[in-house]
């Protein structure tokens, strides 16, 4: 359970960041957030800090990180179900901060193209051949809530080479 000062820094940052989208906002379906839909997304997702709480809700390490986005953590099951639900997105992204993960921002997957209800349309992402939205939620991102990367998240560790 949050406390109620967390809480509060939570509703005051969501609805900071909801006047900041308008440009992303068009450019993704002409949706605009509102407070209470980042809100609902804030507190449906809360529970997820611990990566032990997403692995325990059944979602698994996709081992996909980006620079400037992060590890994602997902149900691989929900990409192809064709039902995009506002509050519980398909992936969790994860930026890496030392050797912890912290939660950063959520994402929607899908196989075809859809709309996230009150959110916006996913986009395909041509890499992955997959349909995807994301919502920095956890992190501010200068770009837009709604973008793709944040420049506010680092790279992706390197892996260690093999013999050393």
């Amino acid at each position: 359970m949050i406390g109620k000062r967390k809480a509060a820094m939570a509703i005051a940052a969501l609805t900071m960041m909801s006047t900041t989208i308008g440009p992303t906002a068009e450019a993704h379906g002409g949706h605009d957030l509102s407070g209470r839909e980042l809100f609902a997304l804030w507190r449906s997702t809360a529970e997820y800090h611990r990566v032990q709480a997403a692995l325990d809700s059944g979602r698994v390490d996709l081992e996909l990180c980006f620079d400037q986005m992060g590890e994602h953590y997902a149900d691989p099951n929900t990409f192809a179900d064709g039902v995009l639900d506002p509050r519980k997105p398909e992936a969790l992204v994860y930026e890496h901060v030392g050797r912890k993960l912290r939660l950063v921002a959520v994402e929607w997957v899908s196989t075809t193209p859809g709309t996230v209800p009150g959110i916006g349309d996913l986009h395909l992402n041509e890499a992955l051949g997959v349909y995807v939205l994301h919502a920095w939620i956890w992190k501010y991102n200068p770009d837009g809530i709604l973008a793709d990367m944040n420049p506010r998240v680092g790279d992706c560790p390197q892996p260690a080479a093999a013999g050393h």
